[in-house]
């Protein structure tokens, strides 16, 4: 029986240790940021966001290759003019404060974390800002360059699986306004 024991928890060991977290599989780089890309997400083509009459506000955007549940997890780059000074800490919380008033808001998580050596928030939370979509999981990150305040989203369905989950945290995680090369 002991045998028995050993020989299920090295196949439990071995399965636990193949399951790994998603990692990057692209890295897109622009004058103004960078963004890790997992698998299966891809770069939604400029002339597509304007076409579809995206506000001029959103840098980029990023989607799930396939729709799951007539949606598609994805995460938006957008930007907008802030007054000098302001550290991306407080722009993170003032960010909080409006969606705080979205329809059917819940807190799940707000984390402290840093980018570019700046501390913000990741700020983990759900919410139904449009009545005929179902409520979604957001997770938001704001930041603030010079004169420039950044705020990456991504949306996910309001349930859904852990690795989906760790995988749109690792995009929201490499993020970075450091000039790239």
């Amino acid at each position: 029986m002991r045998k028995h024991v050993s020989i299920g928890m090295a196949l439990m060991l071995l399965i636990t240790g193949c399951s790994s977290a998603p990692t990057c599989t692209d890295i897109v780089k622009t004058e103004e940021y960078s963004l890790c890309l997992i698998e299966d997400f891809e770069q939604v083509p400029d002339e597509e966001l304007r076409a579809e009459g995206v506000p001029e506000e959103t840098v980029a955007a990023f989607e799930l290759k396939e729709e799951r549940g007539g949606q598609r997890d994805n995460v938006v780059i957008t930007r907008e003019r802030v007054k000098s000074g302001v550290a991306p800490l407080t722009y993170a919380e003032a960010n909080m404060k409006i969606v705080e008033k979205s329809p059917e808001y819940n807190l799940v998580e707000k984390r402290e974390i840093t980018v570019d050596s700046k501390e913000t928030i990741l700020h983990i939370f759900t919410a139904r800002p449009v009545s005929d979509l179902p409520a979604r999981r957001f997770y938001q990150v704001s930041f603030v360059k010079g004169t420039t305040g950044y705020v990456v989203t991504g949306t996910l369905p309001y349930s859904v699986d852990e690795t989906i989950e760790e995988g749109l945290i690792t995009m929201l995680m490499s993020v970075s306004f450091t000039p790239q090369e």
